[in-house]
């Protein structure tokens, strides 16, 4: 067809007549690019969400894992060994 240009042709015929320097420091912005793009789309998921209405009364997994933590500190138990 006329009148169309491949434009990664274009861009490669760009990078050729570039010293190897230029090249390496575009090479390592287009990394840091994607990777910034994947890490936006990588989601923290709570395993444990699942079961948040199952105890706690609608709290997240952290705030009732630090009241457990902050329960019963005052009474020590002992442990035996085996």
């Amino acid at each position: 067809m006329i009148g169309t240009i491949d434009i990664n042709k274009a861009y490669m015929d760009l990078l050729t007549s570039l010293p190897n320097e230029d090249k390496l420091d575009i090479i390592s912005r287009l990394v840091k690019s994607m990777r910034l793009t994947v890490a936006s789309k990588a989601k923290t998921e709570d395993l444990f969400a699942g079961f948040s209405s199952d105890w706690g009364e609608g709290m997240s997994t952290e705030e009732y894992a630090d009241m457990l933590r902050c329960e019963n500190i005052s009474t020590a138990r002992t442990v035996d060994d085996w």
